[in-house]
């Protein structure tokens, strides 16, 4: 089978299913699934193991005592290429929020919490591999289809699970929406984030002000500073996102804090940047204080433009084209998962979702119409990965 007739084959599985689609995405976005709420991601690994499992995917649950627990996929094909699908399960909305916002369909946009970020891109992703096995077509050696439980927290503990799901495959590909304008993703800004801490001295702030060293001034003319270095290399943004101290207001502050993200094109910029930062902490105003700055452990690095991962991105213009569309790729200072992939060394394409937008927010949404060319748009990626004989 030529590779046009089988993406526009999957595209036809996807169209005349899509009520049934709509009422599956329903389900999942019925399910409570924060980031810290394993009951709720401890179903949506149990609902998706199950439908994974009805393909004749070998599944494993992966366990976890605290935290959500994770799912991977697999199944054997006949093709050349082993194929990484990567998603996550989590969503960033509080216990409850399914119940007061439940799905809705208004025209041709579909609405609810999770709907692009990502319930319906890991349900596209099902209906892609439906579509191929309904098609008799496995075109890969092996597909892997892991969905981790921590993609939106700074928490965690599925890094060695993506990586080990990395192992010996020739690209991967990511289950982030498709930007609002339809374009797809062949590069990420690195991303991390950092702590500064000022320690001052507390002391009665109307009867001697002076014996005290006061940590919010300190803090305040820190982040004056930080701040300053937005822009200072190409792709730098900084953003004091969070900031704390003091007990009362007649109290001089013995301790303050202020949290940033930091979004960089290059390895080195985060480091010169840091850098910049500690010589900036020389720089006090109030004396007497102390600072420190932490860093957080969960540091993504750039999703670098590879030649292979340029390749892949091309051929999905030419897969789009074949269905009668077109998309662009682009870099985004959003962060995903697709970073660590790239880090492993995999070549990787991310956005590869139907489109949809606002994620994170009462209006996040997910357009119908996209649903069945971006299935076979994924469905094509797989096959020219899984597949040399896929033309």
């Amino acid at each position: 089978m030529d590779l046009q007739s089988l993406v526009i084959g999957v595209h036809d599985y996807t169209h005349q299913r899509l009520p049934q689609y709509i009422e599956e995405l329903r389900e999942l976005c019925a399910i409570d699934s924060d980031s810290h709420y394993k009951p709720g991601l401890d179903l949506m690994a149990a609902k998706l193991g199950e439908r994974m499992r009805n393909l004749g995917m070998q599944v494993n649950i992966v366990e976890r005592e605290v935290w959500g627990n994770d799912l991977l996929g697999s199944m054997r094909g006949q093709g050349s290429g082993n194929v990484l699908l990567l998603g996550h399960t989590d969503t960033v909305y509080p216990i409850g929020t399914a119940d007061e916002r439940p799905l809705r369909v208004d025209s041709e946009t579909i609405y609810g919490p999770g709907v692009c970020d990502m319930k319906g891109c890991l349900l596209s992703a099902i209906y892609a591999i439906e579509a191929l096995l309904s098609m008799e077509k496995r075109p890969f050696a092996e597909l892997r289809f892991l969905c981790v439980s921590d993609e939106e927290i700074l928490q965690r503990h599925c890094i060695d699970l993506i990586e080990e799901a990395c192992r010996d495959c020739q690209g991967a590909l990511v289950l982030e929406a498709a930007r609002a304008n339809g374009d797809i993703v062949s590069a990420r800004k690195g991303n991390a984030g950092y702590t500064l801490i000022a320690h001052g001295r507390s002391a009665h702030a109307g009867v001697e002000p002076e014996k005290g060293y006061n940590a919010i001034t300190e803090i305040a003319h820190q982040v004056l500073q930080f701040q300053s270095l937005n822009g200072w290399r190409e792709g730098i943004t900084i953003n004091a996102g969070l900031i704390s101290g003091g007990t009362a207001i007649n109290v001089v502050p013995e301790l303050a804090q202020a949290r940033f993200d930091l979004r960089y094109l290059h390895t080195r910029d985060r480091i010169a940047t840091e850098a910049r930062w500690h010589e900036m902490m020389m720089q006090k105003l109030v004396p007497g204080t102390e600072l420190t700055l932490e860093v957080s452990p969960d540091t993504k690095e750039p999703m670098i433009s590879t030649p292979e991962s340029l390749k892949l991105a091309h051929q999905a213009q030419e897969i789009a084209l074949l269905l009668g569309f077109s998309i662009n790729h682009v870099s985004t200072g959003g962060s995903s998962d697709g970073s660590y992939v790239s880090h492993f060394g995999i070549p990787v394409l991310d956005g590869l979702g139907p489109v949809g937008g606002l994620d994170h927010s009462p209006g996040e949404y997910l357009l119908m119409d996209s649903i069945a060319p971006r299935t076979a748009l994924l469905a094509g990626l797989l096959a020219i990965i899984g597949s040399q004989e896929i033309q």
